[in-house]
């Protein structure tokens, strides 16, 4: 059988053979990362603490990779919607059709089909729509406190697309340390994290006199950590490897869902929940 959704299905590929682009990116990362001891004295006055901060920078590809995987991710549910409304029997305008997101459930079904009192008509992206089209976008849910991923597609495609790039940072702690002599300590080695590696996680309470030093030539420090989404965003802190992955697989989902209906075997939806959507 002919795929009725072929270009979002090849845009899910290329998605999921980013991720394993990234995925080598971040291994390879963290085998060849290279950090060093600093000390604050200011955090906890009286105390000297010492703490392993990561140098090598995070490749900045991953910053492009992470919108590209989103990109594909955004464009591919677009292309769903024109698919849908190519395959629509009302008057559907293709070329202005994208696919509906929301910041609630009401907002989200108004963008769908809602009326405009002002108006005295019906406005919404797909009100001119198969019935049975519509409903399969409207059981998708992107809006938060539906269907979180799909939500996330679109809030972050936008900063991807007309704000910034995909801030990322570097969390984790200290892995190996070998060949050094810790003297004078509060706390000679103490396990913390996961921090922020970039600004450097305490490892050990050097009281105000104590130290740190190799012992051997073959002294070294190594960290472990992941590549987590960056900033002050809505989702700061979550590892971007899971995130993005969740992302691509309940998008593949989705179109799963929506090629069913496209494709004439549109099933009623699994919990009564969906009722609320009545007459649309």
């Amino acid at each position: 059988m002919t795929d009725p959704l072929p270009g979002p299905r090849l845009k899910i590929d290329r998605a999921r053979a980013l991720l394993a682009e990234l995925q080598d990116i971040e291994t390879r990362f963290f085998s060849e990362a290279r950090c060093s001891i600093i000390y604050d004295t200011q955090t906890n006055p009286g105390h000297k603490l010492a703490k392993v901060k990561l140098d090598t920078p995070t490749p900045e590809i991953i910053h492009v990779l992470a919108g590209e995987i989103i990109y594909h991710l955004r464009s591919s549910l677009d292309q769903v919607a024109v698919a849908f409304a190519r395959n629509s029997s009302g008057p559907t305008q293709p070329k202005n059709t994208y696919y509906p997101t929301g910041d609630n459930f009401r907002s989200f079904v108004k963008s769908c089909k809602g009326f405009d009192r002002k108006k005295g008509r019906l406005t919404g992206n797909l009100r001119h729509f198969d019935t049975g089209l519509r409903k399969a976008v409207l059981r998708t849910r992107p809006y938060d406190g539906g269907n979180d991923q799909l939500r996330a597609v679109f809030r972050m495609a936008n900063v991807d697309k007309h704000m910034e790039l995909i801030a990322v940072a570097v969390r984790g702690g200290i892995n190996v340390m070998q060949n050094f002599t810790i003297k004078g300590a509060f706390v000679g080695y103490m396990v913390n994290g996961p921090g922020n590696l970039g600004e450097g996680v305490v490892f050990s309470d050097l009281m105000p006199e104590g130290s740190i030093t190799p012992n051997h030539p073959n002294a070294k420090i190594t960290v472990r950590g992941k590549i987590c989404l960056g900033g002050d965003g809505f989702y700061a802190g979550n590892e971007l490897l899971p995130f993005l992955t969740s992302m691509v697989e309940e998008t593949a989902k989705s179109h799963d869902n929506l090629r069913q209906a496209i494709a004439g075997g549109d099933e009623q939806p699994p919990s009564n929940v969906y009722f609320r959507f009545g007459a649309l």
